[in-house]
């Protein structure tokens, strides 16, 4: 249905142009960013690692699921669109980041204790050698937009004709759109007890996918080869939420398993805004140079870490907590077309 409605829109700016004997010509566009974005997480501040005094008593926390912040991710930013000559267009875009991954470690032989009753009732759990607890995740989300557009100063630094052509130019978007953000991400606690046997571990995968609508307004300034531009967005929809645990056993020969491999799924409310300011260099008439930095907000999301549930009873593991949220923020280097 939605593309039915995009197909009707760019159809219908094409007839109206077609119409339109001195009409503007329509304006087509191609931005490829690559992205480096650092994050802060709203994570729930759960100890994951006690100072376990040899096993008894269990005392203070060595590090918390904060402890994990995940380094800088890569990512990638294309976008696809076009102004129509009716000053209504459309855009297509995707982004995404990669690769990020935080992790962090204790080594104190016989003294560290995973917390609750989960680690007391482990063997081992209560008197580790060594404990390591990593956390990665990938984002990735595809808008889908429709433009109303508004231009002052009757320029086109790109245009073929000479005519158009002038030194300033000043372009303002009014975007309205959908958009869906997919946020999948894995947390494991590995467990070391003693120095002769293997590791086990409290692995946890989340998924979180965000579906709803945006609005936003994007605007752009040039003086000949030189453009600054700026947007914001904000997005309100639907989230569909799911996580899934390993099996938890110990690592001594009988191989216990103390809790099965549970999955919990739920739904609830996702809020996602992006903002962006990029400078723009035209090194010709239509390629030119981008760099800016990037500020985003997501909410509603389901974090791997926050999923770790050290009770011990029949329902520890079942529920999915889903209060979470990351700020990103970061560059963005890349090339643009306009023409």
């Amino acid at each position: 249905m939605v593309l039915r409605v995009l197909a009707i829109a760019v159809v219908g700016s094409a007839l109206a142009c077609g119409q339109e004997s001195r009409g503007e010509p329509s304006r087509e566009y191609v931005m490829f960013d690559v992205l480096f974005l650092d994050r802060d997480n709203a994570t729930n501040n759960q100890p994951i690692l006690l100072d376990g005094q040899s096993g008894l008593n269990p005392g203070g926390t060595i590090f918390t699921t904060r402890s994990m912040t995940p380094t800088t991710g890569p990512g990638v930013r294309l976008f696809v669109g076009e102004h129509g000559c009716d000053e209504t267009g459309w855009e297509v875009g995707y982004w995404g980041v990669y690769g990020w991954y935080g992790d962090v470690r204790a080594d104190v032989p016989g003294g560290l204790a995973v917390p609750g009753k989960l680690g007391k009732n482990v063997r081992g759990w209560n008197s580790a050698n060594t404990v390591q607890a990593n956390w990665s995740s990938t984002l990735n989300v595809v808008e889908l937009n429709l433009l109303r557009s508004e231009f002052s100063g009757g320029c086109e630094p790109s245009s073929p004709r000479p005519s158009r052509r002038c030194r300033q130019e000043t372009e303002i978007d009014w975007i309205g759109g959908l958009f869906w953000a997919g946020l999948e991400e894995q947390a494991a606690l590995q467990v070391t007890p003693f120095a002769t046997r293997p590791s086990t571990a409290y692995r946890v995968a989340t998924s979180s996918n965000l579906f709803g609508g945006q609005l936003g307004v994007r605007g752009r300034r040039t003086w000949d080869r030189f453009s600054l531009e700026s947007w914001f967005k904000a997005g309100l929809g639907g989230a569909w939420l799911a996580q899934s645990a390993s099996p938890i056993t110990d690592s001594l020969p009988q191989q216990f398993q103390y809790r099965p491999g549970r999955n919990a799924s739920d739904t609830g409310m996702g809020f996602l805004s992006t903002m962006n300011l990029s400078a723009i260099y035209r090194f010709t008439d239509v390629w030119g140079l981008r760099i800016g930095y990037n500020v985003a907000w997501i909410s509603g999301v389901a974090l791997a870490p926050n999923q770790w549930d050290f009770t011990d009873t029949t329902t520890s593991g079942t529920g999915v907590r889903g209060a979470g949220g990351l700020f990103l923020h970061g560059a963005n280097l890349g090339l643009e077309a306009r023409w």
